[in-house]
């Protein structure tokens, strides 16, 4: 079957072939339909010889073959790309005469392309065998064999042309694409300047529909084939993604105008309409061909070849002018090069220019003109002020068509005019920070200048995208755009803004623009303005203007007599009447009159049209129940057009046809017709745009169904909508598509199952139908149970991590809790599947939290690295993180999330403050730097240094700026672009800083009794006032060193403790003395000892509540208004932060726990005690459901349930309130843990130990991770050091440089020590012990000295010798992995060879230099690696316990007692770089632990070369980030199994399998 099927751009002509009695038989088939497909495959098979390619004459070599190079240096690379069923050579040739190859014989000898490379790409496209090939690999192909091919000089900047026939084109636009969004082809795109495209079915070919039916007969998939379908993904996204990049090219296509001979039939095989883009940048040309001879020629008079040829030497002639003016180029590929980046960042969707395209074509004539006229529309479009301009007008009155005619009037005057049009339909087009994005990608295009500042904020930033609103103006506008001074005003044009989200929140940017920048903006709402504004502000620079009924007549009238003319059974005065009738009835609504003449068009009698006027509904409702009626009277397809509807209505955003032909046939489990058909049905309800998505003819008609009074059956339910939805989106997710692949290890090759269009909207959209669905229905809880329990929902959240953004797992786990906490209000919640939901609810957020990171760099590591790493009761491990032969983690005794969703860890690092916004928190470091991060996924955005010791951070209300302060001065940051605003001195250390007047002045409270305040507008210090000015003498001076101070904005006080005194406030307002507090004993005595702790203010408006807490525990709660005590607790709290709502009152005690209080009654809500920990900070989050810590080195994000409390709901709600019971987490005493301070393990790997803070060392069992038996303790319980075993032998240090040596002993009962061969007290810290293979020689480094000892198995060790090192502090001492008797010492830039008998070096005095190693850099660690054949070495440029080494390996071949030349480090590039942690060896790897938390590793290098490790690097497996994050050494070791033990605190956790695993 497959020899007998011609070729799409290959066939055949009738003249040039005999009818094949194969076609014969092909074309019986599509006139008959009798004959069954097995009759037909029996016949086929007897011709298996018909139509073969004569191997006389091959189709031409695959890959990118050169046939010219011109002598002198080319000015362009032109490449020929065949379509389906082609080749390199064949499809350019005619009649497969060699001497008819164009693009080999002729082009070379035409002088105007001599100076040419010329390439033809052949590729298998060859659909007569199964192939698992689409045009995507074929398009990889030809980046890669471009970027590759030794012909084009690789940093060359030649202009590229392609050329393509056919499916070709497809290729080579899908190329296009894929090389302006992978970095490694970015020079391929920058060189990209023309495509001709030669009869490119651009949007698919319905041959390929017939060719398909065809092939089916035969076995095997032909992926490229289907990627050719009209309708199929692949053409959709190429020309979704297409515009974005293409809009600088020369774009040429040409197309066929004679049909040709295809198998069933004849005719033309790519229509006009399929040919041509349509695009402003591109010129399209017929051909007087046929499909295939588009692209070959009888000889070089032909005149479709002239064409061809002419419009590819006027291109050549244009870029060897561009090259003779190089400076220009220049600046034209990088203007070029500078939009596409532009538009690949800000993500503005091509289709937003569409809607003023749709709206403008709307308009009849002279309609619309009135508003220019206007004298109000003069007065802003000329005015010398910018100015604000709003329009507002009733629903359905024209205001859309009124926008689009502005920008066209405002771009017919030759004024730059930005425009954007709301849609309430589509959460994305109605969000303010797409609108802010499209508005900086408009004006960026027009003027140069500011394209540069926003693409270079853009390429700062990281996915700005995804930023929400604030964030961006605050970095593309107030940093940018309204920073530069533009010539000419600029006009903007916002469309509906009440169907913006937010509205009220995007006036204030509006205003603040006028203000700042020669802009003019046009704003239409159904709200006036007072109605939307949020605030009081000044008018004066706003111009409002209602549209009446009379305003719209005029405009109504042209369209209903435009559109009458079509009626032809009405005569010229039954059109005036109907159309009078019709504008009287309107009142100004446009969509009435609109929606009124569609119906008209049914009325067919003269009797039924008087009946119709005269029954006309009024206004648009009347005429939405008409429509419902008339859709109700239909007799068939009422259930599809309900569905339709309801995916309209209900819908995020307005899906595609496509798309919504997908979740139409699962929503309604049948096969259905074309969506455009379905739509047709609704009544005109629905229409179709442009871009083919489905959408509500307006707002008012969504709003309409949406109501509880409308009875018609059609009528929509909002619940149950979003739960059909919902049930839709979740049948597909747990359908094949979204099957996992069956590898999914990235070094592995990965089938991934082709995805419909829906997927996306599945994926993204799931948890807000959940929001809106009902928390009752079961059958809705049972899908999601069946979901959340496959492995489909691993492939979900790989998808999300790939192609959004983590917020939506945030977003989804919460929609699943608040579902299951809705529903607990309505009945008993218990069984497995609302344990699962329960779960994942939880998990979610815990993944982004703990995991964020990993998932956003690895996507595919969700599969395998994740699960085993969640607590063993999440749902993650409990289906995912136990596999049989995958990796395990062994050990954990946390079985449950712990609320804490994040740990953070600074190396080298103590950090001092924190504070936090809406969108980010901060911390500051005792060093003076401050580092920021997310709120959402944990993930740093931004390194500052303030330069001294910080005690406060505070970022402003608005969280558009952060003040730092020390004891110097006080730093104000800017957030938008984390530039430094202003330095301020201050003459004391700063206690407590707030900023006031909306975020303009900043006030401080000092240690030299002052506050002072200072304006962050303008960076100018103000008036500073001493508080104890008005007080008397004697108190005076008692009040002389303030130790803490807390301000109260909503009351405007000021609270200062003084060590033994009692409280001080102070009224700013007045600037006066408020009152004293002195704390009494129950019987009214004043107690003597009155030092107090911490205060705090509650942020709660008119609550006038104040916590204060003492030195004896006592913990109180004052009321401010009257100075008296509401309650009092025991809370032994040093630090005290109210929540930003003022509801809940979080201290932190020194014992390292932090209590949460509810701030009207100090009634305790939850505990975390963590004992050890010093706590230095702690903070809420800015919604007060989070709160932070910070401890040592490390910063944690606790998630406590006590924080959710929600006030009681309306009863039309069927939210919960979450319960505020107290709550504890790990609750730990000093004597609960003893933490493991050293690590070894045992030859087998079975067994290891472990040396603990309270002397004892232990034996654990790898199997379990758990200790089997103490083996001995040291007195004292002085901590244990570290510890060293060799075969039988286990020698430990302890804290007070002890040095013991025993043997171990292991029989049936156990093991046991047995005698102790060495008891040694160094008298200084001991760095490093060492024994050599058969422990007879034992060796003891100090700071100062080195010892060697000497014994047997039955004797105690002596001391031999012992060598002053007092001038080399510096050093690591091994074992010479293959000369028993030498020792390999590393000190600074130098390797020594010692023996070990005697401890003499047996090398030059100095040693060996070891090139490579930097002077001053601290050795950390020696060790063999790759089998013994190289000897690693970290250095670290500090003395800490967690130093980032500098790895440098060097060759043991070249390391001998002779050895006299220079060793030469070998530089790992990949370790050099990201190393943090060399773990140990396994076979002939080197293992270590790189920056981002994996366990990586590497196989050998070439001696004496740097080298990449890309081909021989392996990530297996990351640990965690609250793994790592402690403040002792980080114990690691890899066991020859290959499981990596590590230790957490008191635990160890056992690795399994984790080498094996690669990611």
């Amino acid at each position: 079957m497959a020899k007998l099927i011609p070729k799409l751009g290959s066939i055949k002509e009738p003249n040039q072939d005999p009818i094949d009695p194969a076609w014969q038989l092909i074309r019986q088939r599509t006139d008959s339909s009798s004959r069954s497909r097995l009759s037909l495959t029996r016949i086929l098979t007897r011709h298996p010889t018909t139509l073969l390619v004569p191997p006389k004459d091959p189709k031409g070599p695959l890959g990118l073959n050169t046939l010219f190079r011109p002598l002198q240096p080319a000015v362009a690379d032109l490449i020929f790309v065949h379509g389906l069923g082609g080749g390199s050579k064949s499809t350019w040739t005619k009649s497969e005469d060699p001497s008819l190859y164009w693009p080999k014989e002729w082009l070379p000898h035409d002088p105007d392309f001599i100076d040419v490379r010329i390439h033809t790409f052949g590729y298998n496209s060859n659909w007569q065998k199964e192939s698992t090939l689409n045009i995507h690999d074929f398009a990889k192909s030809l980046l890669g064999s471009i970027q590759d091919c030794p012909q084009i000089p690789r940093r060359s900047n030649t202009p590229l042309i392609f050329v393509g026939h056919s499916m070709g084109g497809l290729v080579i636009k899908k190329a296009f694409i894929l090389a302006n969004q992978l970095h490694e082809y970015e020079s391929v795109a920058r060189r990209v300047r023309s495509i001709f495209f030669l009869a490119t079915p651009h949007r698919g070919a319905d041959l390929a529909t017939t060719l398909s039916k065809l092939l089916a007969v035969s076995s095997g998939a032909r992926p490229f084939v289907q990627d050719l379908h009209p309708k199929s993904l692949a053409t959709q996204t190429i020309n979704d993604e297409f515009p974005r990049y293409c809009q600088q090219l020369q774009l040429f296509s040409f197309y066929e105008t004679l049909p040709m001979y295809y198998g069933p039939g004849r005719g033309i095989i790519v229509e006009k309409d399929l040919a041509v883009l349509g695009y402003a940048n591109e010129r399209n040309e017929l051909l007087n061909a046929n499909h295939r001879n588009v692209c070959r020629y009888a000889d070089p008079t032909d005149p479709n070849y002239s064409i061809i040829r002419n419009a590819l030497a006027s291109t050549i002639a244009n870029f060897r002018d561009l090259d003779s003016n190089p400076q220009q180029f220049s600046h034209d590929d990088e203007h070029h090069e500078q939009q596409r980046l532009l538009s690949h960042l800000l993500g503005v969707p091509e289709t937003l220019a569409d809607d003023f395209m749709t709206f403008n074509s709307q308009r009849i004539g002279e309609s619309c003109k009135w508003l220019i006229e206007k004298e109000t529309f003069t007065a802003w479009q000329n005015s010398n002020t910018s100015q604000l301009y709003w329009i507002s007008a009733k629903p359905a009155a024209g205001k859309s068509v009124l926008s689009g005619y502005v920008v066209k009037h405002l771009k017919d005057s030759a004024l730059d005019c930005m425009f954007y049009f709301f849609a309430d339909n589509d959460n994305l087009q109605s969000s303010t920070s797409l609108f802010l994005r499209s508005m900086a990608s408009q004006m960026a295009s027009v003027h140069p200048q500011l394209l540069q500042t926003v693409v270079q904020i853009c390429t700062r930033e990281e996915q700005v995208c995804q930023m929400d609103a604030r964030t961006i103006w605050n970095k593309l506008f107030l940093e940018g755009i309204l920073k530069v001074e533009l010539e000419r005003r600029q006009y903007w044009v916002l469309d509906a803004l009440d169907q913006c989200q937010g509205d009220s929140d995007l006036i204030p940017f509006l205003l603040k623009i006028t203000d700042m920048a020669n802009i003019n903006i046009l704003v239409t709402s159904r709200n006036d303005f007072e109605t939307s504004s949020p605030f009081e502000i000044c008018r004066s620079n706003v111009i409002t203007e209602e549209i009446l009924p009379e305003d719209t007549e005029f405009d109504i009238s042209l369209y209903l007599e435009a559109n009458m003319k079509n009626l032809l059974r009405f005569d010229e005065e039954a059109r005036r009447r109907t159309a009078g009738t019709i504008l009287k009835k309107a009142a100004g609504c446009f969509l009435w009159a609109k929606l009124i003449l569609k119906e008209l068009q049914k009325v067919h009698m003269s009797t039924e049209i008087r009946e119709f006027l005269e029954e006309l509904p009024c206004g648009i409702d009347g005429l939405y129940l008409h429509l419902l009626d008339s859709m109700t009277r239909a007799k068939y397809g009422k259930p599809l057009a309900k569905a339709i509807l309801t995916w309209a209505v209900c819908c995020v955003r307005p899906l595609r046809t496509d798309e919504l032909s997908i979740a139409l046939q699962m929503d309604v489990k049948d096969t259905i017709g074309s969506v455009e058909d379905i739509v047709a049905t609704c009544g005109h309800f629905l229409s179709i745009d442009k871009q083919s998505r489905v959408q509500m003819i307006h707002p008012t008609a969504r709003d309409f169904f949406l109501r509880s009074n409308i009875t018609s059956e059609f009528a929509i339910d909002k619940k149950f909508g979003h739960k059909k939805l919902a049930m839709t989106c979740l049948q597909y997710l747990s359908g094949d598509e979204m099957q996992p692949p069956r590898h999914q290890r990235l070094s592995m090759v990965v089938v991934v199952p082709k995805r419909s269009s829906f997927v996306a909207y599945a994926c993204n959209c799931l948890h807000e139908h959940i929001n809106h669905a009902s928390s009752t229905d079961d059958d809705l809880l049972m899908e999601l149970a069946n979901f959340l329990s496959s492995s489909n929902v691993l492939s979900w959240i790989e998808y999300l991590a790939q192609n959004s953004d983590l917020n939506r797992l945030v977003q989804t786990g919460k929609a699943l809790k608040n579902f299951l906490q809705r529903r607990r209000k309505h009945m008993f919640t218990f069984g497995p599947e609302v344990a699962i939901i329960d779960s994942w609810g939880t998990d979610l957020i815990r993944l982004v939290g703990k995991f964020g990171k990993t998932l956003l760099s690895f996507p595919s590591s969700i599969f395998h690295a994740i699960p085993p790493f969640c607590p063993v009761e999440s749902a993650p491990y409990q289906q995912f993180g136990s596999q049989a032969h995958g990796i395990s983690v062994i050990g954990q005794s946390n079985t449950t999330w712990d609320e804490c969703l994040s740990t953070i860890f600074h190396r080298q690092q103590q950090l001092s403050v924190l504070t936090c916004s809406g969108e980010y928190f901060a911390v500051g470091a005792s060093c003076g730097s401050i580092t920021v991060y997310n709120n959402t996924d944990c993930q740093e955005i931004q390194a500052l240094e303030h330069g001294e010791y910080i005690t406060v951070l505070r970022f402003s209300e608005g969280g558009q700026k952060l003040a730092s302060a020390g004891a110097v001065f006080i730093k104000i940051w800017d957030v938008s672009n984390w530039k430094q605003l202003w330095t301020f001195n201050i003459q004391a250390q700063c206690m407590f800083l707030v900023f006031m007047d909306n975020d303009r002045i900043l006030l401080g409270a000092l240690k030299n009794n002052e506050v002072k305040n200072w304006n962050v507008d303008i960076g100018i210090p103000r008036n500073s006032e001493n508080w104890t000015q008005d007080l008397d003498a004697q108190r005076v001076h008692g009040f002389r060193r303030p130790t803490a101070a807390a301000f109260c904005m909503n009351d405007k006080l000021l609270a200062i403790v003084y060590r033994g005194q009692d409280l001080l406030l102070r009224d700013l307002e007045k600037d006066a003395f408020y009152d004293t507090f002195a704390r009494r004993a129950p019987d009214g005595r004043p107690l003597v000892n009155t030092t107090i702790n911490a205060l705090a203010f509650s942020c709660a408006p008119d609550t006038h509540l104040l916590a204060v807490s003492y030195w004896d525990g006592d913990l109180i709660l004052l009321d401010t208004s009257d100075m008296s005590v509401k309650e009092t607790t025991m809370g032994s709290a040093y630090i005290l932060v109210s929540s930003p709502d003022g509801r809940t009152l979080a201290t932190a005690g020194n014992q390292g726990d932090v209590q949460l209080f509810d701030f009207e009654s100090l009634k305790l809500l939850y505990r975390i005690s963590l004992d050890g920990y010093y706590i230095k900070a702690i903070a809420f989050s800015a919604d007060s459901r989070r709160l932070l810590d910070i401890r040592g080195s490390q910063c944690q994000i606790w998630d406590p349930m006590a924080l959710a409390r929600q006030d009681i709901d309306d009863g039309s709600s069927d939210t919960v309130s979450v319960s505020t019971a107290p709550q504890k987490i790990r609750e730990m005493g000093p004597s609960d843990i003893v933490l493991i301070t050293a690590l070894a393990y045992h030859d087998n790997g079975d067994k290891f130990f472990c040396g603990k803070e309270d002397g004892s060392v232990w034996l654990y069992d790898s199997n379990t991770g758990q200790g089997v038996e103490k083996l001995y303790g040291l007195p004292g319980g002085v901590p244990i050091m570290s510890l060293h075993y060799n075969k039988t032998y286990l020698s430990s240090t302890d804290s007070s440089s002890r040095v013991t040596t025993h043997k171990l002993l292991r029989s049936h009962i156990g093991w046991g020590i047995g005698r102790t061969l060495l008891d040694y007290r160094a008298g200084e810290a001991v760095r490093q012990v060492l024994s050599n293979n058969d422990h007879s020689r034992f060796l003891v480094s100090t700071t100062s000295a080195d010892s060697v000892w000497s014994g047997t198995k039955s004797s105690k060790f002596e001391l031999l010798d012992s060598i002053s090192r007092k001038d080399a502090p510096n050093r690591r001492w091994a074992n010479h992995p293959t000369n028993e008797d030498l020792l390999i010492l590393v000190t600074d830039n130098f390797v020594h060879l010692y023996d070990w008998v005697s401890l003499t070096e047996v090398t030059a005095n100095k040693g060996i230099p070891l090139h490579g190693a930097n002077p001053g850099l601290r050795i950390h660690t020696v060790m063999p690696c790759f089998n013994n054949s190289m000897i690693a070495a970290a250095f670290s440029d500090s003395a800490t316990n967690r130093p980032r080494p500098h790895v440098l390996l060097f060759h043991l071949a070249d390391l001998s007692v002779s050895t006299k030349k220079v060793l030469e480090g070998v530089k790992y590039e990949y370790l050099a770089d990201r190393a943090e942690f060399l773990i140990g060896t396994h076979g002939n790897r080197l293992v270590f632990l790189d920056s981002a938390g994996w366990v990586c590793s590497v196989a050998s290098v070439k001696a004496g070369t740097t080298e990449k490790t890309d081909g021989n690097l392996m990530r297996h497996f990351f640990l965690p980030s609250d793994w790592l994050s402690n403040n002792n050494e980080l114990l690691i070791e890899v066991t020859k199994q290959g499981d990596v033990i590590i230790v957490k605190r008191d635990e160890v956790a056992v690795v399994k399998r984790g080498l094996s695993n690669i990611e």
